[in-house]
């Protein structure tokens, strides 16, 4: 096999997205020595697919069609690529000068390990509060990986590459899975379980418009798949799933369940007062758990919105794993980094604190409420 980089890149529409990505492949490609190839695979329709057979004939790229699964998309990349090393690109990032080089400098080494390098990504463009929201949580914590840990368990695949036989060795991604997201997850705990190692390189970054992040819409949609992809990874990685914190979802569920046994043994007199501790459970979590994580130069109102992310995704999470009736899925995370505790301190921290709060306040409605109904 021929030592080079190939640079897959799934597409759908995004066309002027992914001529920026074209553009800054090119201006790299052409700083250094090294043989490099470009593969875009589309199942755009079909206006937007003639776009970008023109954008391939204008950046010297290919372009394979056939598959709509993102997981197969790169495969299919994967698989005709003639180089030994192979470079995993999201349409709607731009790659910074010396990526490429990275990249294969990190699997060039002569041995046999690593396998894989995972690159930095950073979010740039304008800001909106639902990004602020999500830039300031955990969930964007895995692209800058390489910023914290030398070697990685799994990276995401927008900014991330692999030896090809090796890639091929464990069955590339798994397009089995539902298309919830965590495909990335899934390759990478696949590989690090047999013993490969991933590395991380900070010099590979690539730019992440925030575009694709900016609404509230599209984040609801997004994390919803998430959390559904969560089930779906704990049952495939049993061997990295353990006991959750308790998280908000299951306190107010919680709480919910014993106010309406409550007001089933008591009767609905004083009920209201109930109603009136649920609700101020929640603002007492978020306002708790908020100024916890507030920092000096950080937004109040973010950090207010913030648990919204996880109570998404725990919700989520916990629909699929009741619909699928495996109950006990509901308590468990999958544990994605190998020091998860000292990454996510801050994040338990807050959200503990919340917890706490909000119980104690919410024991002392139900103590009130006992005390005025006979």
């Amino acid at each position: 096999m021929k030592t080079g980089l190939s640079v897959v890149v799934p597409t759908y529409g995004r066309v002027d997205l992914l001529e920026n990505l074209l553009i800054s492949i090119q201006t790299d490609a052409n700083q250094i020595d090294i043989p490099i190839e470009i593969i875009l695979v589309d199942d755009s329709i079909e206006i937007e697919y003639s776009r970008i057979k023109i954008l391939a004939t204008k950046y010297d790229a290919r372009v394979l069609t056939g598959v709509t699964h993102v997981g197969g998309k790169r495969n299919l990349g994967a698989k005709e690529a003639i180089y030994e090393y192979v470079l995993f690109l999201d349409s709607d990032v731009m790659i910074r000068g010396g990526t490429l080089k990275a990249h294969f400098d990190s699997l060039n080494s002569g041995n046999e390990e690593p396998i894989g390098c995972l690159g930095q990504v950073i979010f740039v463009g304008e800001s909106t509060l639902a990004w602020e929201v999500v830039s300031e949580m955990q969930l964007t914590l895995p692209f800058s990986y390489p910023l914290v840990s030398k070697t990685v368990p799994w990276g995401p695949t927008a900014n991330m590459s692999f030896k090809k036989e090796v890639f091929f060795s464990v069955g590339g991604f798994d397009t089995t899975l539902p298309q919830y997201g965590g495909e990335d997850v899934d390759l990478g705990l696949r590989l690090t379980r047999s013993s490969h190692e991933i590395v991380t390189n900070k010099y590979a970054v690539a730019e992440h418009t925030i575009e694709t992040w900016s609404t509230w819409k599209q984040n609801f949609k997004r994390l919803w798949y998430f959390g559904r992809a969560d089930y779906y990874l704990m049952l495939r990685h049993s061997d990295r799933v353990f006991f959750d914190f308790p998280t908000f979802p299951m306190l107010w569920i919680l709480q919910i369940l014993t106010s309406a046994m409550i007001v089933t043994i008591r009767g609905i007199e004083n009920s209201l007062l109930l109603l009136i501790g649920l609700i101020c459970s929640v603002v007492i979590y978020h306002f708790t758990y908020g100024l916890i994580k507030k920092q000096l130069e950080s937004k109040l109102w973010v950090h207010l919105l913030g648990p919204i992310i996880f109570i998404i995704m725990d919700l989520a999470k916990i629909w699929e794993s009741a619909k699928h009736r495996k109950f006990k899925l509901m308590f468990c995370r999958v544990k994605f980094l190998d020091n998860l505790i000292s990454q996510d301190w801050k994040e338990i921290v807050a959200s503990a604190w919340g917890l706490t709060a909000s119980a104690l306040f919410y024991f002392g409605i139900v103590l009130l409420y006992l005390s005025r109904t006979k």
